[in-house]
């Protein structure tokens, strides 16, 4: 490693982070709508929109429903993946995925991967097997997504507005933890984990 060269840093939110990663959360989402990603929101999204979205991920968090990852590169917060816990009692065992973003700058360097595994590991430790998420039907996640096991279990169509306001079908995924053979995860390079 050169001087230059610094060590992307994937971690689960702390105690003081909320305040620490606020705005490089807040540029994650304005670029993500920015580029396209179907995550909630129109384009332009606002920094004060951006920021009261994440007030209220930041509560939840604070509330122990939802969990929330980053992928950061010294200060600058390069990524992030939500995860959240069901609570009722027949769904003790699932959770799921959202929000999966990783910025323009820092796509193509394994970071959804990353992220993706980091909620993976969360949720076996806490006993969640069953994770379910939504992507864009036809977008390059949804090939990460297969790539490490989830399975499309349908597409509904006209589901969401993309963030320039056109209709677009979303596909559904699930990935049952519980299954860690190597030979669904496609490619030898993924590493496997074991079931906690």
């Amino acid at each position: 490693m050169t001087e230059t060269e610094t060590i992307v840093t994937i971690e689960p939110m702390t105690a003081g982070g909320t305040s620490q990663w606020r705005n490089g959360l807040v540029e994650l989402l304005i670029d993500a709508v920015a580029s396209g990603a179907s995550v909630g929101f129109l384009d332009p999204l606002s920094n004060d929109q951006a920021a009261a979205y994440w007030d209220i991920i930041f509560a939840q968090w604070q509330s122990g429903e939802r969990l929330l990852f980053i992928a950061r590169e010294g200060d600058r917060v390069l990524g992030s993946v939500q995860l959240v816990l069901a609570s009722l009692p027949n769904s003790m065992h699932r959770a799921e995925v959202q929000k999966l973003m990783v910025h323009t700058s820092a796509r193509g360097r394994g970071l959804g991967t990353a992220l993706l595994m980091a909620a993976e590991d969360e949720a076996s430790s806490r006993g969640r097997h069953l994770l379910v998420l939504d992507s864009r039907a036809g977008d390059p996640a949804g090939k990460l997504y297969e790539k490490l096991g989830y399975v499309r279990a349908g597409v509904i169509p006209a589901y969401a507005q993309s963030s320039s306001g056109r209709f677009h079908a979303t596909a559904i995924y699930y990935r049952d933890l519980r299954d860690r053979d190597p030979s669904l995860l496609g490619d030898n390079d993924v590493p496997t984990r074991e079931c906690r």
